[in-house]
């Protein structure tokens, strides 16, 4: 297992993490086999979603019963997330319930904290104005952290336009976001999650590359990718959420070549990305999905499938470095990191500097999505020197 760093928050966090959404509901046996495997495969991070907390205000929850029994003994090598649903129907008793869910929460988990109090599934302008205004849930959770039951406070979300507000309001320290070649081109998401997330699904599918002309406008055209440069740029924590689409990628009439591992390679690509958060129901998934770290290269190459999909962005930098090796040792992928995260301060850490390019264009005909590589190298100068 490798690890990074979560934005500002500091905690060292593994690559891959687990979301316990459908884990949970599993046998006690199964959901302690399973997070104790997880652990010991080097898995530190994990997303605590309970169905049962979000449908109820529960005295008691058995799902986190089984957690607590899970992590007994465990809890300090662990970073846990409690998530706070923003669209509760109970409008009236809306902190109400939350409060109950939480204090059951540390409770039936026999801890005193959270590391990260997540206001999850905060998608619509009218949640997000609600969940951080006064007496908010965004109040109680300053609340909770400054009785030291809250380490640190993130927020999740499907659109664009919410994340740029939560990043804009420097509220928050962790984002969760979704992070798939799918999701991550669509560039009119509004009229699709308007009133129906499910609709995302549909931008995502009936997206069509060959309209779409990126050479000279990525800032513009990439609205969501941007979101991953703003994490970076106001060192905020990226939890990837949705690395498959929710098995959407999988379709057999898509059928391009993605698998688990290289759509996980893809993600942990991705600027700002510390951790991918996967679904796991039992411990042989987390055994296959740990097989990440044992692979050949070719097994975790992305590219490929991306040049097969509809999802495929000519003229985009991907950071798959199939450009390597450069003539002139330039890291050419990092290069276009901090080009499109606009650090300067990592760029003049580099050792070889974009303007020893020596234009012998090796790197172009090695790029599988046709990016204008010499261009991206005199633009770095012109940037950064």
């Amino acid at each position: 297992m490798k690890y990074r760093k979560l934005g500002r928050t500091g905690l060292e966090v593994s690559e891959i993490g687990m979301g316990l959404e459908h884990l949970l509901p599993q046998k006690e046996s199964i959901v302690i086999d399973t997070i104790k495997t997880a652990i010991k495969g080097g898995v530190n991070y994990f997303d605590c979603l309970s169905g049962k907390d979000f449908a109820g205000d529960l005295e008691t929850n058995d799902e986190y019963i089984k957690l607590g029994k899970a992590l007994d003994g465990l809890r300090d090598s662990v970073y846990i997330t409690y998530l706070a649903n923003a669209n509760r129907s109970d409008a009236n008793n809306f902190l109400d319930g939350v409060k109950t869910g939480f204090e059951c929460f540390l409770r039936e988990l026999k801890t005193n904290y959270t590391d990260i109090f997540m206001i999850a599934f905060c998608d619509k302008p009218v949640e997000f104005e609600r969940v951080t205004g006064d007496d908010s849930l965004l109040a109680y959770a300053k609340k909770l952290q400054s009785e030291k039951k809250v380490k640190f406070i993130g927020i999740s979300t499907h659109s664009s336009d919410i994340a740029h507000k939560a990043i804009k309001s420097g509220d928050f320290d962790v984002l969760m976001y979704p992070v798939n070649p799918a999701f991550d081109v669509i560039t009119n998401e509004e009229e699709y999650i308007a009133n129906d997330l499910g609709k995302l699904w549909d931008a995502a599918y009936d997206y069509n590359s060959d309209n779409i002309n990126i050479n000279n406008t990525k800032e513009t055209k990439l609205i969501r990718k941007n979101i991953y440069t703003e994490c970076v740029k106001n060192n905020i924590g990226l939890i990837a959420m949705k690395p498959f689409g929710g098995g959407f990628l999988f379709r057999q009439d898509i059928n391009t070549g993605f698998t688990p591992l290289n759509l996980i390679s893809y993600v942990l690509t991705q600027n700002g990305v510390s951790s991918v958060i996967l679904g796991c129901i039992n411990p042989q998934q987390i055994e296959e999905i740990l097989k990440y770290y044992e692979c050949a290269g070719d097994e975790l190459d992305f590219s490929k499938a991306m040049l097969n999909s509809r999802w495929n962005i000519k003229g985009s930098c991907q950071y798959c470095n199939h450009c390597l090796p450069c003539n002139a040792h330039i890291n050419i992928g990092q290069i276009n990191r901090i080009i499109d995260n606009k650090t300067a301060d990592d760029y003049n850490n580099l050792d070889i500097k974009a303007s020893e390019c020596v234009k012998c264009g090796e790197c172009e005909k090695r790029c599988p999505f046709d990016v204008k590589i010499m261009d991206r190298m005199d633009l770095a100068v012109s940037l950064f020197e």
